[in-house]
């Protein structure tokens, strides 16, 4: 059996039609059902059903996509170390954070991560489905909330990070050392919108506690919410470390008693080979939120 064979069955697992999975791949449609019937006369079972124009996974099919995948993986990981090898890191790192306030945070260490390896390419893409794009191998490594244990996984936590309110240094509530949740719905609170984890994590909180916040702005933006505590418009809740990049503005950060918080890992599928500029990486991060 050879890997293109495999790698057209992949393509079929994919597509589930014959006709789409070969314009894919740049064949006829005959040529990929007799490399398809290649691979199930050697392993003497069939991989897929053919009910009228639908193309359905066998049992077996099913079962052989996962060693499939596994082979195919093992091949670029095979091909990843040896041009680390030779090219000194040439490569492409693709990195899935949280949108907003996390991937505004990796600014620093991206820059001091380019200077180290200059010639490996970094994709920083912000997401809400990090763990789902991890899986499916369009990341290498994902950045984000603590997720539930899965075997395909390896999970790294780095930081447990507490919440803060933000506000405007010219604020009534300025000098004072504590914050109380029943203070916060008489506020005038700028957040996220719903369905953004920051946002979700605070009104879970808040539901924990019996009170509701009723913000006067939302939007998407870490900069714009601070942008926003600047003009004295609005307060905000926000992940305590995020001080250090607003403070110049005037800004301080309350402390909320028995404050919001949130766990976070880094992931990567567990056969994943992780080169030295992906590894260099996690360990700065690593030491960056913990210093």
């Amino acid at each position: 059996m050879e890997i293109r064979q495999i790698q057209y069955f992949l393509m079929l697992c994919n597509e589930l039609h014959f006709t789409e999975a070969a314009d894919k791949l740049g064949i006829s449609q005959p040529t990929l059902s007799q490399q398809i019937r290649v691979i199930e006369n050697e392993l003497g079972t069939p991989l897929f059903d053919r009910i009228g124009k639908k193309t359905v996974l066998t049992e077996a099919g099913r079962l052989f996509r996962q060693y499939a995948l596994q082979m195919v993986q093992q091949l670029e990981n095979a091909k990843a170390a040896v041009t680390e090898l030779t090219n000194q890191n040439v490569g492409l790192f693709r990195v899935a954070v949280l949108p907003s306030d996390l991937d505004y945070r990796l600014t620093p260490l991206l820059i001091d991560f380019h200077r180290d390896f200059p010639k490996t390419k970094v994709q920083v893409i912000p997401s809400m489905n990090i763990e789902e794009l991890v899986l499916d191998n369009e990341v290498d490594l994902g950045v984000g909330l603590a997720i539930q244990p899965d075997s395909r996984l390896e999970r790294i936590h780095f930081y447990t990070e507490t919440y803060c309110l933000f506000v405007n240094e010219r604020h009534d509530l300025a000098q004072k050392e504590l914050i109380y949740p029943e203070d916060l719905p008489k506020l005038p609170i700028v957040m996220y919108p719903q369905g953004f984890y920051g946002r979700d994590l605070i009104d879970s909180w808040c539901a924990q506690h019996q009170v509701s916040i009723q913000p006067i702005l939302e939007t998407g933006s870490a900069t714009s919410l601070f942008q926003f505590v600047k003009e004295n418009i609005g307060v905000t809740i926000q992940p305590s470390q995020l001080i250090t990049h607003f403070e110049s503005l005037g800004i301080r950060a309350i402390p909320i008693m028995d404050s919001p918080s949130r766990q976070l890992e880094m992931y990567y599928r567990t056969e994943k080979y992780l080169n030295v500029a992906v590894r260099t990486f996690m360990e700065r991060l690593r030491d960056y939120f913990v210093k």
